[in-house]
């Protein structure tokens, strides 16, 4: 074939510099479209998850539509190649529109998202065809550009052999190279930068800018220029008559099922190593990705020079099929390199970088040896069809039947393979069809070479090894290494269930009587079903339907989102106020796991007729629902795993509020272990405007459930509505004797915490401005905390009394010997000190309590010393801090009482009996007396130490917030904020005070 000018200029395929030089600038123009192609796949599967409610079947449809809407592309293209004169012209055409759509897709997607959940999901009749409708919109958001991402290739391909037809295959690994390795960058550059800077909306348009970009680029370079002739129609053979080029054909087909069930598989077994946020995602995808990359760019320079292809190319094939099968061994040795690096390093920000990299390094060891090999594949089976005669249309034959075979293998592993023969059988299926690729070649053959016989022995060596002698080992599989740095869970423990689900794997372990319910080897509950104490988590669950149910006064109809253990649905269960209560969870494996798990303590779930189990997403659940709800219960999993931060984002709450009705209460689980403050405000910013007010109780130093109302009080916690004995059994089990535990669990409220928590530099969490998606899992790693909230009701001040409640205090109940949160512990603390003092027995306290009792009714003779005093004193201030903050002024008065009467106050010097004084007004909640004495005692010019300063300045803020003086408030913590270092326990209180009284609040 003759070349024809080409951008303006003459070209030869001599290989001069010229030509070669614009055919390098083709290539760099094919890294680019696939970086933006793969930013379409990822953002798409943040999209389709928000449409889906799960990112296991929003990247299992972005897989199966982006893979079949190319298929169907490049068919066309195969199809028409031959009749398209200009190839180069149909790319930039086609990549302007893929960039006008990519521009749109946000606006389309809000508009189809807003009609689907609030007209068309409402009006279907039933959850099949709901289901039907979803992934139907959901395919058609995406499949136009699709198919014409799946244009390109052949396109640019064609139009490049067309130009320097010399060396075609060497062309295609070129642009299987280029395309692959432009997709590995874009999938990291998107998940990495992008989404964080300008979120989703953001990071699709820029693919669309780039996508118009190079179009324009290429209109303007080519326009004007001639491309060479097509070959001739007549010169394609029939390649129906052709056996071997049925055989590529199939061969494409069948490898791309296979390719697919090798990523889907190995993405889950990564994701019990990497964990299971986005960014784990990210890092896997761009491994395989990398490695097809790296495939292409190998078998560039050796495609033309091979001298039996078929040998070659089934060669390949068995060695791929070996090397996934390896993958399964080398599989368990990648927990003990995970739990290396995190016993080897401290977790800290710096490190976080390096757990990205050795994240991206475990994948890369997995995934790349066998996605090397099908990186060779389609550069090799595209060449031979081409040598069949088929010219370039054998591009867009084999592109299309690869993504056709890539269809196949998500739907059935996803939907199939996965739930019913688990990782291993996934795995080891794609490399059964490989090695029966590679077989159907080798062994066909008249006299099939020595060679070809002893790999083909070698292969199915390996794959009898594997399928007979390697098991993975549950112990690793639950270790939840990620989290622990651990590559098996604790000695003793047994496996009792362990499934792999269409969306997580979900393990069941028992150590000591405590069963442990897991996704992915994150544990989601833990109840004690043996005769301990009972765990933490059963605390949290059980006070997610107390509390809300002892406010709302009529909770007909109730539903809960997310099964977990399903301790919570049966606590609802446990009122009879309740007609019906639905439980919502995604994923089947887990409720049958926790019945096996916990059958006989949450027998009321399956056993209640006012109890159904709903297998769905919470979006497209309460879309479909008719009725309004009075209580809705959130207890997802935690914010960090991919997806389940969709739940705490504004959009949710914002439908959420049209599924309550009109004085309806929300109940929403949050973590405050491995998060940050932030993370945590980024959620309460994104509930805040749907609700009239809200509540953070404190439910076991770990967790905190948020109770929001749409009305514009929340209720007080009832003891009526906790009659029931199943409740009352329930709550003493956990050390819960009346609702004053709850309200001494309470942290703060809408009014009191609301300022503080909008004054965090951080954005409300929404769906396309993913904040907590994007840096929860970073906080989970460096094990960071927002214990700052919980710790509010610890500080040596009744600092929520002050900021918060009116009216006279309650007697303090006297908590229960089995409640785990530290609070009560100082409040048991408390009422020994009082019990002490007016029994004169002080052998029931702690040393250091008695200690400080005994020495306040020091003798006056004593007191005469100074040193005496300082000790008086100090003994003074330890006791007020250990009962001021715990017990009501009632209460505290005798302590006080007997204080100001003791020897020593009337000999202690001026100085210090304000301090004494100022202990006694705080005691009793005397608003002014604390505001005189603090500000005397902040202005009298003696040296303060940094802690004293922090107390005297909150108090006395505190008090003036109290009286409605939050202008001196400001004033003072304005004048005081630079004396004092930032960094102890009062400091959350002073920026709550800050932004409490800031001018405008």
């Amino acid at each position: 074939m003759t070349s024809t000018p080409d951008c303006g200029t003459s070209t030869r395929t001599d290989g001069s510099a010229a030509p070669g030089a614009r055919r390098r600038f083709l290539l760099g123009i094919f890294v680019v479209s696939g970086f933006t192609g793969l930013i379409y796949e990822s953002i798409w599967s943040h999209y389709l998850k928000l449409f889906l409610g799960h990112a296991a079947y929003a990247q299992s449809l972005v897989l199966a539509i982006f893979m079949g809407g190319m298929a169907v592309g490049s068919w066309v293209v195969a199809h028409y190649s031959l009749r398209i004169r200009r190839l180069l012209l149909a790319y930039a055409l086609v990549e302007g529109l893929i960039g006008v759509l990519g521009l749109g897709f946000h606006s389309i997607f809000i508009a189809a998202s807003d009609f689907s959940f609030a007209s068309a999901i409402p009006s279907l009749p039933s959850a099949g065809w709901i289901q039907a409708y979803k992934w139907s919109v959901g395919a058609a958001l995406i499949l136009p550009q699709s198919v014409l991402l799946g244009m390109t290739f052949p396109l640019i391909s064609g139009s490049i052999i067309r130009r320097w037809p010399d060396r075609p295959g060497e062309t295609l690994a070129a642009l299987y190279f280029t395309n692959s390795l432009g997709a590995a960058v874009g999938v990291l550059v998107s998940g990495f930068v992008l989404i964080d800077a300008v979120g989703l909306p953001g990071t699709i348009r820029v693919a669309g800018l780039l996508n118009v970009t190079l179009a324009v680029v290429i209109w303007t370079l080519v326009r004007a220029t001639v491309e060479p002739d097509p070959p001739a129609l007549a010169a394609a053979v029939r390649l129906r008559q052709d056996s071997w080029a049925r055989w590529l054909t199939l061969a494409a087909c069948m490898t791309g099922a296979a390719s697919f069930m090798y990523e889907l598989g190995w993405i889950r077994m990564l994701s019990l190593v990497l964990g299971s946020s986005t960014h784990s995602f990210e890092l896997m995808l761009s491994a395989f990705i990398l490695g097809l990359a790296l495939g292409g760019l190998y078998v560039r320079r050796r495609i033309e020079r091979i001298l039996d292809p078929t040998a070659y190319l089934a060669g390949v094939m068995v060695l791929m099929a070996a090397l996934a099968a390896l993958t399964l061994p080398a599989y368990s040795l990648m927990f003990d390199f995970m739990a290396w690096f995190l016993r080897t390093f401290a977790r800290t920000s710096g490190s976080y970088v390096g757990f990205n990299l050795i994240s991206q390094l475990i994948a890369a060891l997995i995934m790349i040896p066998a996605s090397f090999c099908a990186g060779m594949t389609l550069p090799l089976l595209t060449r031979e069809l081409m040598r069949r005669g088929a010219g370039e249309r054998a591009i867009g034959l084999i592109y299309s039947a690869n993504t056709l075979g890539a269809i196949m293998g998500v739907v059935l592993t996803v939907h199939v393979l996965m739930p019913r023969i688990g990782l291993k059988g996934v795995i080891l299926t794609g490399a059964a069809i490989h090695l029966a690729l590679g077989a159907s070649r080798l062994l066909s053959r008249p006299r099939p070479q020595r060679a070809m016989q002893a790999a083909m022995a070698a292969g199915l060596g390996v794959f009898a090894a594997v399928l007979f002698a390697v098991h993975l080992d549950p112990l690793r599989m639950i270790s939840g290494v990620y989290r622990t740095g651990s590559a098996t869970v604790p000695e003793g423990a047994v496996v009792e269930y362990l499934r792999d689900g269409k969306t997580a794997t979900i393990s069941l372990i028992e150590k000591d009587g405590l069963v442990t319910i897991a996704t992915n080897g994150k544990p989601d509950a833990g109840i004690q079903m043996g005769f301990g104490e009972p765990s933490v988590d059963e605390t949290t669950m059980v006070l997610a339907a107390a509390i809300p149910l002892s406010m709302q006064p009529h909770p007909r109809r109730v539903a809960n989102i997310g099964f977990g253990s399903g301790l919570t649905t049966h606590v609802l269960l446990g009122s009879e106020r309740i007609d019906h209560l639905d439980s919502i969870e995604i994923e089947p494996f887990m409720v049958e796991a926790a019945r096996k798990g916990f059958g006989p303590r949450i027998q009321n779930v399956f056993e209640d007729p006012r109890s159904r189990v709903i297998y769905e997403d919470a979006k497209t659940f309460f879309a479909s629902t008719r009725k309004p709800y009075d209580l809705i219960v959130s207890e997802p999993s935690n914010p960090w795993v991919s997806g389940v931060s969709t739940l705490f984002s504004d959009e949710f709450y914002d439908r959420i509020t049209h599924y309550l009705t009109h004085d309806g209460y929300f109940a929403q689980w949050v973590q405050v272990y491995e998060t940050n403050i932030g993370v945590l405000a980024s959620i309460i910013k994104a509930l805040a405007p749907h609700f009239g007010t809200y509540a953070l109780y404190n439910v076991d130093d770990l967790d905190i459930l948020i109770v929001a109302t749409r009305g514009p009080v929340l209720g007080v916690p009832d003891e009526a509505l906790l009659r029931s004995p199943l409740l009352r059994s329930e709550l003493e089990r956990i050390g819960i004797r009346s609702v004053a535990d709850f309200q001494s669990r309470k942290i703060g409220d809408n009014r009191t915490l609301g300022p503080v928590l909008e004054s965090l530099p951080v954005p409300a969490n929404s769906d396309f401005y993913p904040y907590v998606d994007l840096h929860a899992p970073r906080s989970r790693y460096l094990k960071e905390n927002a214990m700052e909230l919980p710790a509010l009701t610890l500080l040596p001040i009744p600092f929520l009394e002050l900021v918060g409640e009116r009216g006279p205090r309650a007697q303090t109940a006297e908590p229960s010997p089995r409640s785990a949160v530290l609070r009560d512990s100082l409040v048991q603390r408390a009422l020994d000190i009082r019990q002490a003092l007016a029994s004169g027995n002080l052998d029931g306290l702690s040393p250091e309590s008695a200690r400080y009792l005994w020495l306040v009714n020091t003798g006056q003779a004593a007191c005469a010393a100074a040193p005496a005093q300082a000790v008086w004193a100090d003994a003074v201030r330890n006791l007020s801090d250990q009962t001021a903050p715990y017990l009501s002024s009632v209460e505290l008065e005798p302590l006080w009482a007997s204080i100001s009467s003791s020897p020593c106050y009337r000999e202690v010097g001026a100085g210090q009996d304000a301090w004494v004084d100022l202990f006694t007004a705080i005691a009793r909640r005397n608003a002014p007396d604390i505001v005189r004495l603090g500000t005397g005692l902040l202005a009298s010019g003696a040296a303060l130490s940094d802690s004293e300063s922090a107390y005297l300045t909150t108090v006395t803020a505190a008090a003036y917030v109290n009286l409605g003086r939050d202008a001196e408030a400001h004033a003072l913590l304005q004048n005081r904020w630079s004396r004092f270092n930032h960094a102890g326990p009062f400091e959350f209180a002073l920026r709550d005070l800050r932004a409490l009284t800031e001018p405008g609040i």
